[in-house]
């Protein structure tokens, strides 16, 4: 039995990891904060990872240790937003349309823009430097056409290959793509001054007119000729 203020072997073994995993979190945060501040003020082309890294009081080669490109500073949930569109797809509950995945999912994720922090800081954040930075920009497509690809041969692969990977590259395209728009009207929206609580109330409205067209569409009886 373990006495209270000993230290056993498994015990040390045991605590440095936590210690270190929180050490990483810590220096990661810091330069995540360090570099939103900066595109804030600054602008994402206007940056540079020594500034960063200055800021951060860290060095450069750690920097590109947490993250290896500097776009990877605002888009560092690249893979994390990837595997959520894939769940969205591949966990929704039996019975579930793709269209009522898709608007649970949309609602969650305009909620979780609502709590992100308000103030000056917000134009350092991915929806409003999207906007204006052609650079960023270019690398957040890509990053659009990644998701949908992968949500795509989720889609065949539910399908038992029933499904051709076009046809599927079409669906995952509309679902993608409504995540895709709130990004970027946001965005563009923040980019204009608007208020971002009446933004995303107006784009939650929005989002649910589409997703009802396409709910009557999926209903609706094909023509033959």
């Amino acid at each position: 039995m373990r006495k209270h203020g000993a230290v056993t072997a498994n015990s040390r073994q045991e605590d440095p990891m936590p210690m270190r995993a929180r050490k990483k979190q810590r220096t990661r945060e810091q330069i995540a904060s360090a570099a939103v501040r900066l595109f804030a003020a600054k602008g994402f082309d206007g940056v540079t990872i020594a500034e960063v890294a200055r800021a951060a009081d860290v060095s450069e080669q750690t920097v590109y240790n947490y993250f290896p490109t500097k776009e990877q500073l605002v888009l560092d949930e690249d893979a994390a937003f990837e595997a959520r569109l894939v769940a969205m797809v591949r966990d929704r509950r039996p019975g579930t349309s793709l269209v009522d995945a898709v608007r649970s999912e949309a609602h969650k994720y305009l909620d979780e823009l609502g709590r992100r922090p308000t103030g000056p800081e917000r134009a350092g954040g991915m929806p409003h430097l999207i906007a204006v930075s052609p650079t960023l920009r270019r690398y957040w497509l890509e990053m659009v056409e990644r998701h949908a690809n992968a949500v795509a041969r989720m889609l065949v692969s539910q399908s038992e290959s029933a499904l051709a990977l076009p046809a599927a590259k079409i669906i995952a395209l509309s679902l993608t793509g409504v995540f895709a728009v709130i990004i970027d009207e946001l965005g563009q929206s923040l980019k204009a001054g608007s208020d971002r609580k009446a933004v995303l109330q107006v784009l939650r409205a929005q989002t649910d007119v589409a997703l009802d067209r396409l709910r009557i569409s999926e209903r609706q009886p094909q023509r033959t000729r």
